[in-house]
C-alpha cells in the first residue's frame, strides 16, 4: 500500500426508480463510462463511491439504460454529489498504531472494503461480505431440498501491525436453478400428466421453501411477451382448475385464462404460484416458472442441508489453503483498474506468523488422581468424579406410550435402567438400586407425570423423546417452568439403536453436574484466587423472525474451581446487542456465591461472547457499568478483567506439514496462541486454538481484554483462558472457547427453548414473568441447564 493516494473522495450515489436494485451496479457502471468519463470510482452498489480524482457532479444527463437477463431494457436515472464530509484520509491507515482498536480508520477502512470488493461483483454473487462462484453444469454439490452449497471468497480489510487483506472460503446454500416442475417431482410429488400428486398434503413444507423465492416466468409464446421475474407469496388457495380472480369485470379461473389466450395448461391439477403484490392475484402456472439463480437468501437452512453442508467444508488446512488460493486465481484482484488506481497490490504469499504452545493443565478426579490431555482430550478411564453427592438420589425413567402407533419394547427401556446404573457405579454417581418406570400417551400425561414425581421428591427423570410426539422444548418447558424437576432428555432412537458405554458416559457427565457434582479440577492451582467467572451470550432471532425477542444467558461460577455455575436468563428486544439488564443478572450471580463461598469475590474475570469491534464501547459503557453498580449495592469493589470472546472472524491458521493419523486435518496444536503481526498493536489481544477440530480447519478464537483493573499479566490471561475451555462439563475434551462462555451460550439456548410454541410477544417483562423458572428448583439443581 506504500503507493496509496494520501486521500479519497467520497461521493452519495442516487439512483431512481429504487427497485429492482439488482442492476444499480450496471446502471452506475453506464454512468461512469459516459457521463464521468471513464474515471475510475468503486461504488459500493447502494449509495456511496470512492474515488482518487475529483468527479464532476454537474452531469445534466443522468439518465442510463441497462437490459436485464431477460432482454428488458430498465431506464434509471443516476445522481452523484459530494458528501458533507467529502476527503476520506487514506493517510489514518499508517498511523492507527497509535490509537484504541475500536478507534479504527473507519471510513478509510470502509473505503478500501469498497475498492477491493471491485473485481468481485462481476464474477459471483455477493452475501455478506462474501462473494459466491456459481456452480457449473456437472460441478454442483447438492444439500436436498432444492438447494445446492456455493463456496465463495471473504474478504475484509483488518488491522494488525499494519494493514492486510484478511481472505477465507466461505459455504453457503442457495437454490438451485431450474423449473418448479422439477423441484415438485424432486419433492416427490408426481407431476406425469393424469397421475398427479395433490400438492395440498406437501403444502406446508413446498411454500416455506418457495415463499420469498424470485422466479422467472416465461409466458406461453402466443403471449408475445418477454419473461418476467416475480416473487413468490406462497401456493394458490386452489388448483388451476378451480382458482378464480377477476379479469377484464368477470370472474375467471387460471385455466379458463389461458384457454381464452389459445394455451393448454398441461397441469392444470396442480396449484399455481401466487405473485407480486400481496394486495393483487397474480396466479402463476407452476408449469411456466423457473427459480431463478444466484439468490443469497437470509433464511434459515434445515437440519439436512446443515449436516451436508458441514460434510462438504470440512477440509484440511491443505485444501482450504488451495481453495483460497483457486478463488484468488479466479477473481484477479491485482488486475483490475480501480484496486490499481488506489495504488494497492495484494502479495501472492500468506503471512507468516509466529506461534507458542501453551501447556495443557493437569485434569485431577477423585483420590487426586491426574491425567494430562494429550490433542485436546483425555481419557477418564478407572476414575471417579472428583465430587459426586454421597447421598443416593431417587430417579425414574419416563417414556412413550402413544395412543396409535408402535410402543418402545419395555425390555430396552429396561436395558438403559441396567446399563446407566452399571455405568454410574464405575464414576461414582450414586443412584437407588431402581429407577420408577412410568410411561405418558400426550402432554398433558406428561404434566401429570413430572407432577407426581416432584411430589414424591424424585430428584432426577432420564426422558425418552419419543420420534414422534412430545417434544424437547415441551418437556424442558413442563420441567423447569411449571414443576421444578431435573430431567436428562435422550432420544428414543438413541436408546433403541446406539446405546453403548461412550454414550452413557457423556450423558452422565451432564447428570452428574446437574445433581451439584463436580466432574472434574485442574490439577495446576489457579493464580488468581477467590475469582468469579462470568460468561454471557445473547442469541439472536434469524433475519425472517424478527418478531422474535433476543435471549440474554449469562453463567456465573460459585465454587473454587470454576466448574460449578448458576444461570440467569432474560428476554429483550430483537437484535439488541448489549444486555440491558446487567444490575440485577450480576447482584443474583453474587448473592449466589456468596451464599456457596461466605464471601463476596475479589476478581471478576468477564468473557463475554458474540460482540463485534464496533460495539466494544457499548459493552464497556453498559454492561461493565452495570456489573460495577451491582458490585457497589453489595458494598464490594473487586478487580475486573473484561475479555470479549470472538469467534466470528475468518482468520485461519494454516501450518507447514502434511496431516497425520492424530492430525488428520493438519491443523495447529491445542494450546497454539498468535499475539504479534496480526493483532492490533496497541491493545491486549490474542488469537489462540485450544481445542483439537474433528473435522475441517480449526477456527482459532480471539480475545480482546477491553477492562483489566487488576493489570492482570497477558501470560497469566492467556493461560487461564486455557485452562477454562478444560472446564466444560459436557465433555472430556478442551472445548473452542472458556467454559463460562460456553455455558452462557447454554443458558442462551435454553431461554430459546422456553420461548417455542408462541409467536406474539407483547411486553417482554410480561413474557419474562411467564417463563420464570421454578424458584426452588434454580436454587437446589443451579446447573440444571448443562
Amino acid at each position: 500500500m506504500t503507493k496509496m493516494p494520501k486521500k479519497a473522495y467520497h461521493y452519495d450515489v442516487k439512483i431512481l426508480p429504487e427497485r429492482p436494485k439488482k442492476f444499480f451496479r450496471a446502471a452506475f457502471e453506464q454512468f461512469r463510462v459516459n457521463q464521468l468519463g471513464g474515471a475510475i470510482a468503486a461504488f459500493d452498489g447502494r449509495a456511496s463511491c470512492y474515488s482518487v480524482d475529483k468527479l464532476k457532479t454537474d452531469s445534466k444527463d443522468s439518465e442510463v439504460s441497462v437490459t436485464d437477463g431477460q432482454g428488458r431494457v430498465l431506464t434509471y436515472m443516476v445522481e452523484i454529489k459530494e458528501t458533507g464530509d467529502l476527503e476520506v484520509d487514506l493517510n489514518s491507515l499508517n498511523n492507527y498504531m497509535t490509537t484504541r482498536i475500536f478507534d479504527k480508520p473507519m471510513r478509510a477502512m470502509q473505503c478500501l472494503e469498497v475498492v477491493m470488493a471491485a473485481p468481485c461483483h462481476n464474477k459471483a454473487v455477493r452475501a455478506g461480505r462474501s462473494f459466491f462462484k456459481t456452480s457449473k453444469p456437472g460441478e454442483r454439490q447438492e444439500l436436498e431440498g432444492g438447494y445446492e452449497a456455493l463456496v465463495g471468497l471473504y474478504q475484509a480489510v483488518v488491522l494488525g501491525d499494519r494493514p492486510f487483506l484478511n481472505v477465507d472460503i466461505s459455504h453457503k446454500s442457495f437454490p438451485i436453478a431450474m423449473p418448479v416442475i422439477e423441484y415438485l417431482e424432486r419433492f416427490g410429488i408426481k407431476t406425469k400428466i393424469n397421475a398427479i400428486t395433490s400438492l395440498e398434503t406437501s403444502r406446508r413444507s413446498i411454500e416455506s421453501f418457495l415463499k420469498g423465492l424470485d422466479v422467472i416466468y416465461t409466458a406461453p409464446k402466443s403471449f408475445a411477451t418477454a419473461p418476467r421475474i416475480y416473487k413468490v407469496n406462497g401456493l394458490s388457495r386452489s388448483p388451476a382448475t378451480t382458482q378464480t380472480f377477476e379479469y377484464e369485470g368477470k370472474t375467471t379461473t387460471v385455466v379458463e385464462y389461458f384457454q381464452s389466450r389459445n394455451f393448454k395448461l398441461l397441469y392444470p391439477q396442480l396449484h399455481c404460484l401466487h405473485v407480486g403484490s400481496l394486495t393483487k392475484q397474480i396466479f402463476l402456472p407452476i408449469e411456466l416458472c423457473q427459480i431463478d439463480g444466484g439468490q443469497a437468501l437470509t433464511r434459515k437452512d434445515g437440519a439436512t442441508q446443515v449436516a451436508n453442508m458441514i460434510k462438504f467444508a470440512a477440509t484440511s488446512t491443505n485444501a482450504r489453503k488451495a481453495k483460497i488460493t483457486n478463488l484468488l486465481e479466479f477473481f484477479r484482484h491485482n488486475n483490475d483498474p480501480t484496486i490499481s488506481r488506489f495504488g494497492i497490490k495484494i502479495t501472492a504469499d500468506f503471512m507468516v506468523v509466529g506461534t507458542r504452545t501453551l501447556r495443557a493443565p493437569e485434569v485431577e478426579y477423585q483420590g487426586k488422581r491426574t491425567c494430562r490431555p494429550r490433542n485436546g482430550s483425555w481419557r477418564m478411564d478407572n476414575m471417579m468424579f472428583l465430587e459426586p453427592k454421597p447421598k443416593a438420589h431417587k430417579w425414574a425413567i419416563v417414556y412413550h406410550d402413544p395412543v396409535q402407533g408402535r410402543k418402545m419394547p419395555y425390555n430396552q427401556v429396561s436395558d438403559f435402567e441396567k446399563q446407566v446404573l452399571a455405568q454410574s457405579k464405575s464414576v461414582n454417581i450414586k443412584l437407588e438400586a431402581k429407577a420408577e418406570i412410568r410411561t405418558f400417551k400426550d402432554d398433558c400425561s406428561l404434566d401429570k407425570c413430572f407432577g407426581d414425581l416432584k411430589s414424591k421428591e424424585y430428584d432426577l427423570a432420564f426422558v425418552i423423546i419419543p420420534n414422534s410426539g412430545a417434544s424437547y422444548d415441551v418437556i424442558k418447558q413442563k420441567a423447569e417452568l411449571q414443576h421444578g424437576i431435573l430431567t436428562q432428555c435422550i432420544k428414543q432412537f438413541t436408546v433403541e439403536r446406539k446405546l453403548n458405554p461412550q454414550t452413557i458416559g457423556n450423558v452422565l457427565l451432564k447428570v452428574n453436574s446437574k445433581l451439584n457434582g463436580i466432574n472434574h479440577r485442574l490439577k495446576d492451582e489457579p493464580r488468581i484466587k477467590n475469582a468469579m467467572f462470568l460468561g454471557a451470550d445473547v442469541t439472536h432471532p434469524s433475519p425472517d423472525q424478527r418478531e422474535i425477542p433476543s435471549v440474554v444467558g449469562v453463567a456465573a461460577s460459585h465454587d473454587p474451581y470454576g466448574a460449578a455455575y448458576n444461570m440467569q436468563y432474560r428476554l429483550q428486544r430483537p437484535a439488541l446487542e448489549e444486555i440491558e439488564d446487567m444490575e440485577s443478572i450480576t447482584m443474583e450471580h453474587l448473592r449466589v456465591y456468596r451464599q456457596h463461598r461466605k464471601t463476596y469475590p475479589d476478581h471478576i474475570l468477564y468473557f463475554r461472547d458474540g460482540v463485534s469491534d464496533g460495539q466494544f464501547p457499548k459493552i464497556k459503557s453498559e454492561e461493565l457499568r452495570g456489573i460495577n453498580a451491582a458490585c457497589a449495592k453489595m458494598g464490594i469493589k473487586p478487580k475486573i478483567c473484561c475479555v470479549i470472546v470472538v469467534k466470528r472472524h475468518h482468520t485461519r491458521f494454516f501450518p507447514s506439514g502434511e496431516p497425520s493419523q492424530y492430525n488428520k486435518f493438519n491443523n495447529v496444536d491445542p494450546g497454539t496462541v498468535v499475539d504479534r503481526t496480526i493483532v492490533h498493536p496497541n491493545e491486549m489481544q490474542f488469537f489462540m486454538v485450544s481445542h483439537q477440530s474433528i473435522q475441517g480447519t480449526a477456527k482459532p478464537t480471539r480475545y480482546n481484554v477491553i477492562e483489566n483493573t487488576g493489570n492482570l499479566d497477558i501470560d497469566v490471561l492467556q493461560q487461564l483462558t486455557y485452562n477454562l475451555c478444560h472446564m466444560f462439563p459436557r465433555c472430556n475434551r478442551s472445548v473452542s472457547y472458556p467454559a463460562p462462555a460456553y455455558l452462557a451460550h447454554l443458558v442462551a439456548a435454553r431461554g430459546r427453548v422456553y420461548l417455542t410454541g408462541s409467536s406474539r410477544f407483547l411486553d417482554l417483562k410480561t413474557e419474562y414473568e411467564k417463563r420464570k423458572i421454578v424458584p426452588e428448583f434454580m436454587k437446589t439443581n443451579p446447573m440444571y441447564f448443562v
